[in-house]
Parts: C-alpha cells; sequence; structure tokens
C-alpha cells in the first residue's frame, strides 16, 4: 500500500456539520474512486458517520441515502424529536436502514484494515475522547458513533458503558490539530465543511439560558462547553489556515459559503454538494499525493 512508503501512516480528519457532511462524502467518494484508503482517520460529529462508508467501501452509498431519505419522518424531524428526544432517528438509521432498506456492509467494516477514530464528548468533564473501530464490536462501535453526532438541545445524550456522552464538537470543536491528536500518526489531510471566510457567531443569549436550563444541574461542562464553541472554533480555524500556509497540513474545504443547513432536506442542494466535494477532491487529488510523499 502506498502509506507504507511513508515514514508514519498519515491521518484524515473529518469535520462535522450534520448534512453539510455531503461534502465531505463527496470527497471521500472520490478518494474510493482512485482506490486510496488512509490508514487512519478521525471524525467528529456527522464526520465520523462519513467515515464509516469510507471504511466499509461503499462509494455513493451517504449521498445515496442522504438524498433519498432526508425528507422521510422515519431519518429525521421534530415529530421524532417529541417522540424519541432526538431531531436524527439514529435508531432507524442503524437499524433498517443500515440492514434492510440500504444495507451497511458490517462484513467489509469489521475486516477493515483502516481504522476509525470517533471523537465523543464525556458530559460531566466536557472532555473529547477519540474512540478506535478497533476496539470494539461494529455493533458498540455504532452506539459511539451515535454519541459522537447528538448535538445537545436537539439530541439527547448518549449512555455508552455507564457513562453519558455527546456530540464531538462540544469538546472538540472544528477538528483536532495536531498537537491534540492522541495517536501516532504522519502527515494530516483536513477536509472541513466550511468555507475559508467562515467563522461562527456567539452563542445567542436564548440559547445559553436554554443550555443552562436543560443541561445546568446534571452536565454543566456541557453548558460551557456549547457555550464556547466560537471562540475556539475560530481561534482553530486560524490556526489551521496557518498551517495550511506552511505548507504543514493539507485541506480541501468548500470554495464558497455552504447554503446547506444542518437539518437539510433539500435533496437537490444535498447532491449538489456532494458533487462539490467529490470535483474538488478530483481536482486535488495528484496534488494531495505529492504533498504526501514529500520529505
Amino acid at each position: 500500500m502506498i502509506e507504507k512508503e511513508m515514514d508514519e501512516a498519515p491521518v484524515l480528519i473529518l469535520e462535522g456539520g450534520a448534512m453539510r457532511g455531503l461534502f465531505t462524502a463527496g470527497v471521500l467518494d472520490a478518494f474510493m474512486d482512485h482506490r486510496f484508503y488512509f490508514k487512519k482517520a478521525a471524525g467528529i460529529s456527522a464526520g465520523t458517520l462519513q467515515g464509516l462508508g469510507y471504511l466499509s467501501k461503499q462509494c455513493g452509498r451517504s449521498v445515496r441515502v442522504n438524498s433519498a431519505y432526508a425528507a422521510d419522518p422515519r431519518y429525521m424531524g421534530f415529530r421524532h424529536m417529541l417522540k424519541g428526544g432526538s431531531f436524527f432517528n439514529f435508531d432507524f438509521m442503524f437499524g433498517p436502514l443500515a440492514h434492510e432498506e440500504d444495507p451497511f456492509d458490517f462484513e467489509t467494516f469489521e475486516k477493515a484494515e483502516e481504522e476509525l477514530y470517533a471523537v465523543i464528548t464525556d458530559c460531566l468533564e466536557g472532555k473529547p475522547h477519540f474512540i478506535s473501530s478497533h476496539d470494539l464490536s461494529s455493533s458498540e462501535f455504532m452506539k459511539v458513533c451515535e454519541a459522537s453526532c447528538s448535538i445537545p438541545l436537539v439530541s439527547k445524550p448518549v449512555d455508552w458503558r455507564g457513562k453519558a456522552y455527546v456530540d464531538g464538537g462540544v469538546g472538540m470543536p472544528l477538528v483536532p490539530l495536531p498537537e491534540e491528536i492522541p495517536f501516532p500518526h504522519g502527515k494530516i489531510v483536513y477536509i472541513l465543511t466550511r468555507d475559508v471566510n467562515y467563522r461562527k457567531k456567539p452563542v445567542p443569549f436564548w440559547m445559553h439560558g436554554m443550555l443552562k436550563a436543560v443541561y445546568g444541574r446534571t452536565y454543566p461542562a456541557v453548558v460551557d462547553g456549547m457555550c464556547s464553541i466560537p471562540e475556539r472554533y475560530n481561534r482553530k480555524m486560524e490556526r489551521v489556515i496557518e498551517l495550511e500556509k506552511e505548507g504543514a497540513v493539507f485541506v480541501i474545504r468548500p470554495e464558497n459559503p455552504v447554503t446547506v443547513s444542518r437539518t437539510e432536506r433539500d435533496a437537490g442542494k444535498l447532491r449538489k454538494l456532494h458533487g462539490e466535494g467529490y470535483r474538488l477532491a478530483m481536482d486535488r487529488f495528484d496534488e494531495m499525493m505529492r504533498w504526501l510523499h514529500e520529505k
């Protein structure tokens, strides 16, 4: 494999963004069409879900599923939020959808030499944890992936091994910087889901109040983490841009502001975003490979 020619296996880092993850899906489909697989990858929130399809080597499944089911009330919506406590119906995603309606290739995923880390946030301490797909059964890792995507206020915390966890982006906004990656790795390739000029605005007062009302007594670290995301995200974005300019990391991101929302239901917009990711990855694939092999 091409990674063996490098001193250390490069790592692929996948930002979250819920339905904006269709950009990431397009990039990964381009990599799969080139039959290029990073030995190590890490995903935050929706980035973890896109990483699943990369390890199962199911090119095109993500855009097919999301464009087909985005408007399906079984997939996501306020009806399920009122009934099950979460806007996104993970029981359906990892249950009937993954096993029957558009099967996820569990066998290929379980046999994959590649390793995927899902980033989750401990509700009590507010700290991120990187959980490896190689350390768990596929069913247990899916539960971790659910936790990685459980955005506070729109998803309930996920219980895993006796502890409560929420979205990985709470403890680890944007992406982990080089010094924040807790496992050995070589060069870093980031796939981001926002354009280079995007910056987060401060958390509005009403949301701060809602977070405090819902989590203040039981999980104050979640409140602190959510309210500090904009400042941490923006600071890290500046650092990623600096590293990119220095040639220390390689970044693939949307060229223009992304109009797809976190809960986008327009299949056409989702397919268009996927196409943008695919085109950019194809256009920059040779450039990325040269960079990966530079000493």
